[in-house]
């Protein structure tokens, strides 16, 4: 099966006044993780089966330099669970965007603008939150609930070790994580992370919640933090409409929080457009966003 998506954002940033030149637009255009990908299966008989998946991030805003890898995994799948081999997303980052309904955009938590989610949501490598040189395992769904481990295999002396335990039934998501990063001091500066969250819908209101306990965190560069929590609402209105609001709080002087109105144009293609104040800001200005988006799934 081949798929992607193709989404473009219209964003204006608000920074620092003391630093930036009045007679600069600060109008930009983004691709918020447009991608292309090849996914497939092949039945080996006795209820197993061969899995993959090749994804590439494209940036259509971009000329040069626009293609980087994204998950590419090859795996088997049978009643006892399912086990990949590559890169791909560690049990951590797994679950941030379930509670996150402005999930890749410039409104995401875990983006460095909006910093209500810890980096060890984003980023790629050993010490990313796409990870390279992984076996990881999920277990088949008992009673709602699935583990899923993973770890590194790249050579080190040190290398990630994640476990995550998931509950989804109807109208419930719950989760736990923890991810013991000895060798992510380059891209989270995290030694070791735990966190807890999930979902609950009511009728057209789903409400998220996760909070994380992190040694020695960064979001940014160089920044130590205390732990992070993150709230969610978003509501129905109809169809075809609805509102979202996210707040969270990183340790720093200011919460940041963001509100979007998304629009659905059919099953694959929605606009939308948004505000955000973000949470990673220690001095008296607010440094603020405003963003314009269609993204188009195929």
């Amino acid at each position: 099966t081949v798929y992607g998506n193709l989404h473009l954002s219209i964003d204006s940033f608000e920074d620092n006044p003391a630093t930036v030149n009045a007679d600069e637009s600060n109008l930009e255009m983004n691709s918020n993780t447009s991608a292309i990908g090849v996914k497939g299966s092949e039945d080996l008989g006795g209820g197993m089966s061969a899995i993959y998946k090749v994804e590439f991030q494209i940036d259509p805003d971009e000329r040069a330099n626009n293609i980087t890898d994204r998950d590419q995994w090859i795996g088997l799948k049978s009643a006892m669970g399912t086990v990949k081999f590559g890169t791909m997303s560690s049990n951590y980052k797994q679950m941030g965007g379930k509670v996150d309904p402005m999930y890749r955009t410039q409104l995401e938590g875990r983006s460095t603008f909006m910093g209500t989610q810890t980096r060890l949501h984003a980023g790629a490598g050993t010490d990313g939150g796409r990870m390279t040189n992984t076996i990881q395992y999920a277990s088949p769904k008992m009673g709602g609930i699935q583990a899923v481990f993973n770890t590194t295999v790249s050579g080190s002396d040190d290398e990630t070790i994640g476990l995550g335990i998931r509950y989804v039934q109807k109208g419930v998501m719950a989760y736990f994580d923890y991810i013991d990063t000895e060798t992510m001091q380059t891209t989270a500066g995290a030694d070791a992370a735990m966190k807890i969250g999930g979902k609950f819908k009511m009728d057209a209101l789903v409400l998220g919640a996760q909070y994380e306990m992190v040694e020695d965190s960064v979001i940014g560069s160089n920044v130590i933090l205390d732990d992070v929590f993150f709230l969610s609402a978003d509501y129905q209105l109809n169809d075809a409409d609805n509102v979202a609001f996210t707040y969270g709080d990183n340790g720093k002087d200011d919460a940041g929080f963001a509100l979007m109105y998304n629009h659905n144009l059919s099953n694959r293609t929605n606009v939308y457009a948004g505000y955000g104040d973000n949470a990673n800001n220690d001095t008296e200005f607010d440094n603020q966003v405003v963003t314009l988006g269609m993204r188009h799934k195929f």
